[in-house]
C-alpha cells in the first residue's frame, strides 16, 4: 500500500487569537481527483488529508515567530508516524505563510526522512526555482495541480520517470529540472466535485460561526465556481497561476454542489471564493434563475468581491431574489490616475448609481479599496478615501498596496529598486505595510488606512440624518423579519468590535 498524505499548513500571526480556516478546497480538489483517477487504474494507494490549521488546541501556541493557530509539532509528528507516508504534499499558497511551510517540511522529515516532499499552491508555483532549492523538497507541482499530481503519484508508485510530467519541477541527482508547463484543463465541469468526506467536515461547519461572523445563516460552506480572471490588475498575482484564462463551471454543475452541501451537511449559506465570480454575468443570471425556479432556500455571498464592470440592475435583482443578501464591490481605486495605473476596469462615475440600485433592492453593500500605490501622494490617498465615502456603501475595507510575488506591482518595485529579489519570502500583507510610496512612508500609510476606517463609521452614522437615504436605501435592508434579525446581529457585532 502506497500512502499519500496531503497537509494544509498551520497559521502564525503576530497577535494572540486562535482562528479557524474554511475547508482547504485546493487539497480537496487534488485528493478527490486523485482518488477517482486511481480507482480507474486499480492503483493500491491510500490517501489522507491533514489540516494542521484546523486541528490542534483551541488556544494559540506561542512560538519564536508569534502565535500559532493549529497543531503542535508533537501532534503533527504523531499523526505522521501513525500514517507513515511515502509522499507528503504540502500546499504553499501565500508568500506570507512560507515560513510555516518550511517549518512544516522540517517537522515531517524529522519523523519520515525517506518520504518524498511535494509542494503546490500559488507561491510554490511562482517561486518554484527558489522553493526547489530547499534541501528537503523533492518536487513542486506548478499551477493547476490535479493532472500533474496524479501523474507524479503514478510515476513514484511504479518507479517511473518524471521527465515527461508537464507542470513539474523536481530534483534529479541534486539538480533542479523544470518540465514544460501543463495546459490548463479546458472544461472544469470534468473535475469531480470535492469530496468533503475526506475531512472531518463537521469541524469546519462548527467553526464557520467564528470564521464568518457577519453571515446571515450558519453553517456556511465554501465553493469555487470558476478558475482564473481575465483582468490584469497590477497588484494581483493570480494571472501568474491561471495565465489570465477564466474558466467557469456551468450553472447546473454549481447547483449540484450547492444541493450536495445542503442535503449532506446541512449547509444554509454558501460563500463563493472565486477570483472572478462575475466572469460571465449571464452564467450568474442562469444560476440565479435555477435557484429561484427550484425554490432552493440558500443564502449566498462572494467575499473576494464582484467586478463592478460585470454588474447591472437586472443581474443584481436576480441575485437578490435568489438568495444573495450582501454584495462586495471590488472597486479598489478612487481616482482616474490610480485606475489607469492599476488597470482596473471600473467606471468610477457610475459606481454611485450601482450602489444606489443595490441598496434600494435591500442588498447590504461594501467595497474594497487599495491605497499606497508607488506614485501616490497623501492627497491622492485622501481623494480615494473621500470617493469611497461618497458611494454610501454600508461598509468600506481599505487595503494597502504591497508588492506580492507574482504581481506586476512586484516587478515594478524591483525595476525601480524599491525591493530586491532576495526579499521574496519577506512577510507582508495588504493589512500592514513594509513599503511606502514615493511620497508617503509605510508608517503614514497605516495611519491613513486606520483613519479612513474610523472616518467611515462616523459618516455612516451621520447618513441616517438624511430621510431620503433612510427611506430609499436603508429600510429595504430590514424590510422582513429575516432581514431585521440580520441587522440586529450586525449591530451587536459592531458594538463588540467598535
Amino acid at each position: 500500500m502506497y500512502r499519500v498524505l496531503l497537509l494544509y499548513p498551520y497559521s502564525t500571526q503576530k497577535n494572540d487569537g486562535r482562528w479557524y480556516p474554511s475547508e482547504p478546497l485546493g487539497l480537496l480538489y487534488i485528493a478527490t481527483y486523485l482518488n477517482s483517477a486511481l480507482r480507474d487504474k486499480g492503483a493500491n494507494v491510500s490517501l489522507k488529508i491533514l489540516d494542521t490549521h484546523m486541528e490542534g488546541p483551541e488556544v494559540c501556541i506561542k512560538t519564536g515567530r508569534g502565535f500559532r493557530s493549529g497543531m503542535t509539532d508533537e501532534q503533527i509528528m504523531e499523526r505522521i508516524r501513525d500514517f507513515d507516508p511515502h509522499i507528503v504534499g504540502i500546499t504553499n499558497s501565500y508568500t506570507s505563510g512560507t515560513e510555516n511551510v518550511i517549518e512544516l517540511i522540517k517537522t515531517v522529515k524529522s519523523v519520515a526522512p525517506s518520504c518524498k516532499i511535494v509542494l503546490g499552491g500559488a507561491h510554490s508555483t511562482i517561486a518554484h526555482k527558489q522553493m526547489i532549492e530547499i534541501p528537503e523538497v523533492d518536487a513542486i507541482v506548478r499551477g493547476e495541480g490535479e493532472e500533474t499530481f496524479k501523474e507524479l503519484v503514478l510515476a513514484l508508485t511504479n518507479a517511473g520517470s518524471l521527465k515527461e510530467i508537464m507542470g513539474l519541477t523536481y530534483k534529479e541527482q541534486g539538480q533542479a529540472v523544470v518540465n514544460e508547463d501543463r495546459p490548463l484543463i479546458p472544461n472544469i465541469d470534468s473535475i469531480p466535485i470535492p469530496d468533503r468526506g475526506l475531512l472531518p467536515y463537521d469541524k469546519y461547519l462548527l467553526h464557520s460561526s467564528r470564521h464568518y461572523l457577519d453571515t446571515m445563516n450558519i453553517p456556511v460552506g465554501t465553493m469555487i465556481t470558476s478558475r482564473g480572471c481575465p483582468y490584469r490588475c497590477i497588484f494581483c498575482s493570480t494571472q501568474k497561476v491561471w495565465r489570465n484564462l477564466w474558466r467557469p463551471r456551468s450553472p447546473e454543475n454549481v447547483l449540484k454542489e450547492i444541493e450536495s452541501l445542503m442535503q449532506n451537511y446541512g449547509v444554509k449559506e454558501v460563500s463563493f471564493q472565486d477570483d472572478q465570480f462575475m466572469g460571465d454575468k449571464d452564467r450568474i443570471k442562469d444560476l440565479c434563475r435555477l435557484i429561484i425556479d427550484r425554490n432552493i432556500p440558500i443564502s449566498m455571498i462572494a467575499p473576494p468581491g464582484l467586478s463592478p464592470a460585470r454588474l447591472d440592475e437586472e443581474t443584481l435583482a436576480l441575485m437578490a431574489k435568489a438568495g444573495f443578501y450582501r454584495i462586495c464591490f471590488s472597486i479598489d481605486v478612487g481616482t482616474e490616475s490610480s485606475k489607469k495605473f492599476v488597470r482596473k476596469p471600473v467606471n468610477l462615475k457610475m459606481m454611485r448609481t450601482l450602489v444606489l440600485k443595490a441598496n434600494s433592492m435591500g442588498l447590504w453593500t461594501y467595497g474594497t479599496f487599495v491605497i499606497g500605490f508607488p506614485d501616490e501622494t497623501a492627497a491622492d490617498i485622501r481623494a480615494t478615501i473621500s470617493y469611497a465615502y461618497r458611494l454610501r456603501l454600508d461598509y468600506c475595507i481599505f487595503y494597502i498596496a504591497q508588492p506580492h510575488l507574482g504581481s506586476d506591482l512586484y516587478d515594478y518595485y524591483v525595476s525601480r529598486g524599491k525591493i530586491s529579489i532576495s526579499e521574496v519570502q519577506k512577510y507582508h500583507t495588504m493589512d500592514e505595510s513594509l513599503y511606502g510610496t514615493d511620497h508617503v512612508s509605510a508608517e503614514e500609510l497605516v495611519r491613513l488606512r486606520d483613519s479612513a476606517a474610523r472616518g467611515y463609521l462616523l459618516r455612516y452614522i451621520l447618513r441616517f440624518l438624511n430621510p431620503l437615504y433612510v427611506v430609499n436605501e436603508f429600510l429595504p435592508k430590514i424590510a422582513s423579519p429575516r432581514k431585521l434579525k440580520y441587522f440586529i446581529r450586525l449591530f451587536r457585532l459592531l458594538r463588540i468590535y467598535k
